[in-house]
């Protein structure tokens, strides 16, 4: 440490403060008479204390300032990543494992006697520490290079070792990583470079999820190293509860050593839920691994298809035209049905759309009965063969006083503040331009709860009669169109604009608001995925609610999941605001199902539900070192190549390498003298010296 003395006065003042305290000492004890008398040699020492003490105030008053500057050495750092991936130790046993292990620990041990030796483990995210195992599924090196430069860079890096095979699976090509270090990095090859006999699937294209009845396609790459005139077998086969079917089979030449090819398989989807495909390769004779001969994929079907029926009360070419507009979303399915059909079932369909009904000949009583019994949504054509009274009393979203027997021209307004599901800005003018619609004359009133689209425009005169409206009765989502003549609106459609654009948004927004169903339930559970790789932390989230539909989470949540060797893992979910949240960490590839209970208000409550664990099979995919792609970052970041069990004069090569070396650190610290407590203790020790002396001598 090292201090300096600064003034913020002159410093040639100092001697003003001396010849002061100078004087004051001189006239206190040679010019005054009180103290002739005291020995000579009193007065020399009282004169001597009486001068230190007023000098040092004196001094104290031209705030001098103390600055310490402190030397930190700071020794340099050497990174060590250290990947611990399955392609590592493939194919090795363990007595060749522990070697790898001793030969790091050798390295750093060596290197930590000069210098701060830093260890990181290398897989699908970066560790601190030194390696433990070599379990690691995914190898993402780039990420490594930028978690060194993010946490080291901007310290004493000295160099950087890395020990790894070269193969990454995941993130960028760490030649491109964006980092930019100034330090040598030093690599460890491990693995082999030799170019074995193998199969394998290189990767699989296929989408996440499918729509029952579809057709999905699984795109297989295959590859194959010196097999040249040999020949596999490409299979595609389904798990079902513990058993396999065999979808697809492909016989497969191989024509040369480097061999490369693409396949494409299509697969009806015809059953609903998540399910588990394996893709597979027979192996070769000689085949160095077999671990890359199959991957498995998940693909959820999904049954999102709802069943809409078009109930009429007789032939319309409404019918069709709707029909053809609401079908060409393929998650809906139409019917056409009649009142007098034997086959009718109203309690089958998601949603019910009633065209010109009820009517005087049909009153369909005992259909809305039922609909009403099972909650379905339904929407109203009103036209010329409804019966308005009957209309009127199954719905109470428009009430109309006229005559159905009556007619009259109708176009469409929309309404600006409608606001249940959003529409299309052009739709307005879009609207006015088309045909109108027959609607019975009379008036239309909706209640305050109504939400209106589509104001009446009548002879180009704008009114608040409903055309469009929605309401929610009760639970029960319904939807009034007064007017009928759809058909003349596609057909117009078409002709202007070559398609059914506005048609079609103006029936599948209605129909989609209409049947999307409300969730009731008071007591949610659900995972953030249903496929989730083995390397990831399963989550779930749960929501209870009271009896106002308010989020709260007072009793403990409970899950049970079960694999599917009946294995099974109990967890209690956590609080989080006013819900809940599980963490259940990561758990063995495997088809999962989960119960979750609580009990609230005395009643017992109980979520089900399933997801998967996939295998993760990168690692093994490819076993073959890419020490070429060592090379090439040794030459960028200007360090050395060193196989693994050859790199004894790795440590030294670092050791006698000049350029790394300690930084000095220094830092400064300014005080004012004044706030030295031992300076006052000193300054009023020698007053209180002087004092004694003087009482001692008989004087005050």
């Amino acid at each position: 440490m090292i201090n300096e003395i600064s003034f913020q006065y002159p410093t040639w003042y100092i001697i003003f403060c001396l010849v002061l305290g100078l004087i004051y000492a001189f006239s206190l004890y040679f010019r005054d008479s009180k103290f002739t008398e005291s020995p000579k040699w009193s007065r020399w020492i009282m004169g001597v204390l009486r001068f230190l003490a007023v000098s040092a105030i004196s001094i104290l008053l031209l705030s001098p300032l103390v600055k310490s500057i402190t030397e930190d050495v700071k020794q340099p750092i050497v990174v060590m990543a250290e990947d611990a991936s399955q392609s590592i130790v493939a194919n090795l046993t363990e007595e060749e494992v522990a070697a790898k292990k001793s030969e790091l620990n050798q390295i750093a041990e060596k290197l930590s006697e000069k210098y701060e030796v830093k260890r990181l483990v290398i897989g699908d995210k970066v560790n601190n520490g030194a390696i433990d195992s070599f379990g690691y599924k995914v190898t993402n090196l780039s990420e490594s290079l930028e978690f060194i430069y993010d946490n080291y860079g901007d310290q004493n890096l000295g160099a950087i070792i890395m020990s790894t095979d070269g193969i990454y699976n995941e993130g960028k090509n760490p030649l491109y990583a964006k980092v930019n270090l100034s330090s040598p990095l030093y690599v460890v090859a491990q693995g082999d470079t030799t170019i074995k006999k193998d199969v394998s699937i290189k990767n699989v294209f296929n989408n996440k999820i499918a729509y029952l009845g579809d057709k999905f396609s699984i795109q297989i790459d295959v590859a194959a190293k010196n097999c040249n005139g040999r020949s596999t077998n490409l299979s595609v086969s389904r798990s079902e509860n513990g058993n396999t079917k065999r979808i697809s089979s492909d016989n497969i030449k191989i024509n040369k050593e480097d061999y490369f090819t693409t396949k494409e398989i299509i697969i009806d989807a015809d059953k609903v839920g998540l399910n588990k495909y394996r893709i597979a390769l027979t192996t070769v004779e000689g085949e160095v691994t077999k671990a890359n001969n199959y991957k498995d994929i998940f693909i959820e079907v999904l049954d999102a298809r709802q069943k809409i029926l078009l109930l009429a009360h007789g032939s319309h070419p409404d019918l069709t035209a709707m029909k053809s507009v609401i079908s060409s979303n393929k998650n809906y399915e139409v019917d056409i049905h009649y009142p007098e059909d034997t086959d009718l079932n109203v309690n089958k369909y998601d949603l019910v759309v009633l065209h010109n009904l009820p009517s005087d000949k049909y009153p369909i009583a005992v259909e809305l009965s039922n609909m009403n019994k099972k909650r379905t949504p339904r929407l109203f054509v009103v036209g010329a063969q409804s019966s308005l009274s009957g209309v009127n009393k199954a719905q109470d979203n428009i009430r109309i006083t006229g005559n159905s027997a009556s007619l009259e021209d109708i176009q469409a307004d929309v309404v600006k503040t409608f606001n249940s599901f959003t529409v299309d800005d052009q739709l307005g003018a879009n609207l006015k331009r088309f045909p109108p619609l027959i609607a019975p004359f009379g008036q239309y009133t909706s209640p305050a709860g109504a939400n209106v689209l589509l104001n009446q425009n009548i002879k180009k005169i704008g009114t608040d009669y409903p055309l469009l409206s929605f309401l929610d009765q009760s639970g029960i989502k319904t939807g009034v169109l007064v007017g009928e003549g759809i058909w003349k609106w596609r057909l117009f459609d078409f002709l202007e604009n070559e398609n059914y654009d506005v048609v079609t948004s103006v029936i599948n927004k209605t129909i989609q608001f209409l049947s999307t169903k409300e969730d009731k339930r008071k007591f949610r559970v659900s995972t953030s995925k249903n496929l989730y790789k083995e390397n990831e932390q399963i989550t779930f989230d749960a929501q209870l609610y009271n009896d106002n539909y308010e989020m709260i989470n007072e009793p403990d949540v409970f899950v049970t999941l079960i694999n599917q060797d009946k294995k099974e893992y109990k967890f209690t979910f956590s609080r989080s605001s006013n819900y809940y949240t599980l963490s259940a960490g990561m758990l063995p590839a495997g088809r999962y199902t989960y119960t979750s209970k609580v009990n609230y208000n005395g009643e017992a409550l109980e979520q089900k539900g399933s997801f998967s664990v996939q295998n993760i099979q990168l690692e093994l995919y490819d076993l073959t070192a890419r020490h070429d792609l060592l090379r090439s970052l040794t030459d960028k970041y200007g360090g050395e190549v060193f196989l693994s069990g050859k790199s004894e004069s790795l440590a030294e090569r670092i050791l006698t390498n000049n350029k790394i070396k300690p930084i000095i650190y220094q830092s400064s610290d300014t005080k004012s003298v004044i706030n030295f407590k031992w300076l006052f203790g000193l300054i009023l020790f020698l007053l209180c010296l002087e004092w004694f002396l003087r009482r001692y001598m008989g004087s005050y």
